[in-house]
This record gives structure tokens, sequence and C-alpha cells, in this order.
């Protein structure tokens, strides 16, 4: 497809390039994360915190999949890590969503570099949507009708993010070495972030090499890269075998999910399949005019109306598996060479494919990008957490009427504790949508800094260090929090139902090893009670020290408290 694309080199200043514009936004990227910036917390916002949890057992020496399990690959908790070194006063979820551009910014760089050679305004092209969706930590689901940043489905948008510059790549670079290198490099980024993006990648690549896009000296060359880089990784304590058994094991935990989600993806971007479906059967139509001559071309397969099809059957699988994310966001590469054949067509048929390319890319865009003006918009008239124990965790803020809800909750919780536990043991939440609501990821995060502070008083007051911590709950920044050891061989991001598996030897070892385990009463929930039903066995001998009326502590037995 690239071949069929018109170059047109027009001499320009480096200063006006892709590659100044792109290393301008880095720039700019690292200005706001030096700043102590508050942004408006949104719903399921605590999905953020499995990577402070994840970045704690890094600096640890703890090594992902092999010392831990993860909902996901290793890249995307090291690249928060790293930038989280360099920034360590940054906004954790702004960390986290730009954190990807470790990987996918330098691989972009190549792409509009080969790409600007030949025709500047096509690297333009892709280089400022690639830009839009890398900096708007924006999903297009809405779970909540005030703005707020979407803490949850980064690692979905990263997945995507880079599966567009493996799109980009494929479409618009030559044969050769440079697309052969990038495609690995790209996949391999893919592998380590989330293993669905990997697959949907791997559709997408095996349709390209149908379609003659690669050479096959180049096709052994890409698969060289990535299988000599992926050696390398496992001899780093077996991590490439320990992240599949990983896979496999949350694989098992997930079975019968499969066809709910299609339907899930198919009700919820609707507007974008109609759209896609719609000019794919277009394209078709107009290619089948010249059936008897491209049946003869050498790469007959590497049409237009193809490409989008195997986009949006890996994008429809890969959403299949995700909860927030940039949906279909990497078929503008296809759509954009689309565009530019669309002088050889009649008015109509160029007015119908403008119509339906633009049906195709503007909703997603457009509920990304309002997403985040939003939010922008509102912060300055946010309140602040009134949080001081919890670090850079406190950088957010929610509506002043909402606050008055959330210092109202403890208390409530707390005379009203019978009530919720008679919920939790029926399966049931407090609300239908707790975790989607904003007053209670506001409580969590006020009941974490006060149990930070309770747990620095019982230490005190014992004369005691509790050197390794865990937390019966969803996530566990306490260790972050505190710089502590975190149990090894757990789930971070655990979801009792779907992530953490039966109690082994080895996880009961090394709870039993933990010094502190935290247990979250307020409120309590059927997945809190699940937790503590999966974990039993190796918290049965713990001492019970009631740190406040929300937080229990279960001390080690060994462990002696001296006034």
């Amino acid at each position: 497809m690239a071949d069929a694309i018109i170059g047109s080199k027009k001499p320009a200043s480096w200063l006006f390039s892709p590659l100044s514009l792109l290393i301008f936004v880095l720039l700019v990227l690292c200005i706001l994360l030096s700043l102590p910036l508050t942004i408006p917390i949104g719903p399921m916002y605590w999905d953020t915190y499995i990577y402070l949890d994840a970045a704690q057992r890094l600096k640890l020496g703890q090594i992902p999949a092999v010392d831990f399990s993860a909902p996901v690959g290793a890249l995307e908790y090291y690249q928060f890590y790293w930038l989280q070194t360099l920034f360590p006063g940054g906004q954790p979820t702004l960390l986290a969503q730009w954190s990807v551009l470790i990987s996918s910014a330098p691989l972009m760089a190549a792409v509009v570099a080969i790409i600007e050679k030949d025709n500047r305004k096509t690297a333009i092209a892709i280089l400022v949507p690639f830009l839009i969706f890398a900096l708007c930590p924006m999903n297009t689901q809405t779970f909540h009708s005030y703005p707020g940043v979407s803490g949850f489905g980064i690692y979905n948008r990263h997945t995507s993010l880079l599966l567009y510059v493996l799109t980009s790549a494929l479409i618009f670079l030559p044969r050769g070495r440079s697309l052969a290198i990038v495609a690995a490099l790209t996949m391999l980024a893919l592998f380590f972030t989330k293993i669905t993006g990997f697959l949907a990648g791997g559709l997408i690549g095996l349709y390209a090499v149908i379609a003659g896009r690669f050479l096959l000296r180049h096709l052994l060359l890409a698969l060289a890269v990535f299988v000599i880089i992926l050696a390398g990784f496992e001899l780093n304590n077996g991590m490439v075998s320990a992240y599949m058994a990983n896979i496999i094991t949350l694989v098992s935990l997930n079975e019968g999910l499969l066809i709910p989600r299609f339907l899930t993806v198919f009700s919820i971007k609707l507007d974008v399949m109609l759209a896609a479906a719609s000019l794919i059967f277009f394209l078709f139509w107009l290619d089948r005019s010249d059936h008897s001559t491209w049946r003869k071309d050498k790469f007959y397969l590497d049409r237009d109306w193809l490409w989008a099809g195997v986009i949006m059957v890996a994008g429809t699988f890969l959403e299949t598996q995700n909860t927030g994310s940039q949906e279909f966001i990497f078929i503008w590469p296809v759509l954009l060479a689309v565009l530019y054949k669309t002088t050889a067509m009649n008015e109509i048929h160029r007015l119908i494919v403008y119509c339906l390319v633009a049906l195709t890319i503007i909703p997603t865009t457009t509920k990304v990008v309002h997403g985040t003006l939003r939010f922008i918009a509102v912060a300055p008239h946010y309140v602040s957490a009134p949080v001081s124990d919890i670090k850079t965790m406190g950088l957010v803020s929610t509506r002043a009427d909402i606050m008055e809800r959330v210092l109202l909750l403890e208390n409530h919780y707390i005379q009203n504790a019978e009530t919720y536990r008679q919920l939790a043991v029926a399966g049931q939440l407090p609300s239908w949508r707790l975790y989607a609501e904003l007053d209670y990821q506001m409580f969590w995060l006020l009941s974490l800094d006060n149990a930070v502070k309770a747990i620095k008083q019982f230490e005190s007051d014992n004369n005691i260090r509790l050197n390794s911590l865990m937390n019966l709950d969803f996530t566990d920044p306490f260790p972050w929090i505190l710089d502590r050891d975190a149990t090894r061989h757990i789930q971070i991001g655990a979801d009792p139902f779907r992530t953490v598996e039966r109690l082994t030897p080895v996880v009961e070892a090394s709870v039993r090893a933990t010094d502190g385990v935290l247990r979250p009463t307020c409120p309590i929930t059927t997945a809190r009670r699940y937790l503590q039903d999966i974990y039993a066995k190796a918290l049965d001998d713990r001492t019970v020290v009631k740190l406040n009326d929300c937080w229990d502590l279960l001390l080690r037995p060994d462990l002696k408290a001296v006034k």
C-alpha cells in the first residue's frame, strides 16, 4: 500500500518537522510531570494504584510473573517505574498514561522519519493523532456523568497506541529492513504490554505477510529480532515462560466470558463498527470493477477494504478483553491511505468515502478529546483530597458536593456495618456501580490515608516496624507509601472473581511470612470477603489489631508489640 502513495518531497526547515513536534511535546510532558498537578478523580480510578504496587516491587528487585502475578505484561510496570524514578513528584495517573511513550515514541519517531523522506504531510497526519491519543488519559466509555480522569483501562489505551504504530508502519513504510525491525520491536512491545494486543497485532501482521508487505528475508529478519530479544528476557529467571504460565492461569479463570464480551463491544462501538463496515463494503464494491486486473497483480491481496476489514476484526477481538480503551484508533493509517486514493474517484464516490471515513474516526477522537477538555476545564474549581500521608496519590480532586458526601461516609459505614455485611453475604455490593462512583473512589483514598497514619502510630506506640505489608483488597499501595517489602507470589490488582487463583503452598508460605496484613472493613464487600476466604488458611494464626474502625491489622504471631 505504501508503494501506491505518491510522495511529494518539499524542502522545509527542521524546526517544523514531525520529529521536532514530537520532541517538543515530550519536553512539555516532562515539564508537566515535574509539577504537582491535581486532576479530578474518575470512575474505577484505583486501577492506577496497581502501577504503584508494581513500582515498589520492581524497586525491591522483584520480577513480574516470576515474583508476582500481574493482569498485564511487565513492560507496563517497568515503563511506569522508570518514569516515576525520573519524576517522583509526578501525578501517578499521568505518569502511567504517558509512560507508554518510552517505548512507543522512539518507534513512532522511526516511522515518521522514514515517511517524511517522501511526504511530510503524511508524516504529520500520522503523528498528530498518535500524540492526541497518547496525551489524553481518557477512554471512550463513560461510567459517570461528571468529568474525571479515566484511571482504569490505561494498559488498554497503551495497547491500542502500539497497534497504531504497527499499523502505521505496515501501511506506509516501504518493504525493507526498516519495516521488519520496526514491526518486530512493536510486536515485542505488544507482547510485554498485553497478550491480546500481541495476538491482534499478529493477525494484522499475518495479513501484511499474505499481502506481500514483507520479502522472505525481511520476514526472517523480523522473526530473528523478535526471538533473540525474547530469548534474552527468558534468561532473566525464566521471565517469559513465567509470563506465559500466568496468562494461562488468567485464561482459565475467565473461561466463558468471550461471547458476552463480543456483544458488549458491538453495543458500545456500534457507531464506529457500522461506519467501518459500510466503508469496507463500499470499497469492495468499487474494487470489484477492477477484479480481473487486480487478480493479476503480484500483491493482489494488498487491498484497502481487506486492510480495513482485518483491522476491524483484530480490534473487535482486542476489545472483548478490555474494559475502557480507545477502541479502533489504529484504523486511521488505513483510512488515511484510502483518502489519498480518492483523487482517482468520481465526485460522488469521493464524497461517500469522505463521509464514511469521518463517521469511522471522528466518534472515538471527539469522545477522547472532549473528555480530556472537560476535566481540564473543571479541575480549577474542584476540591483537593484532604490527605497528607499517601505521597502523590493525594494529587486528585472532586466536586465540593461530592466531597461533602465523602466526609460522611466513614461514620455511615461504621454505623451500618451489619447492613453492608448482609449485602456482601448475599453477593451484592453497597450500590450497583460502587467502584464507578466518585464518592467511593475518593473515600477509599481518605480511608487509606487514615490507615497509613494508624500504622505509623501503631509502630511508634509499640516500638515495632512492619517490614512487609499486604492488603486484602483490589489494590495494595501500602508497601509503596511506607517503602516496605511487598508479599511475593500474589496477584496485584486482586480481583478474586477474575485474577486470584486458589491458595497454593508457595503463596501460603509467602503470606504467612508477611509481617502485617491489612483488612479493610468500611464497607465489607463481596470481593473483600472472597479475598479473605481465599487467604484464610494462611492467616488463621494472626493476631488481630484494630487500627481504627475501618482497618484491622493482622499481625504475624511471632511479632511482639513492646510498649
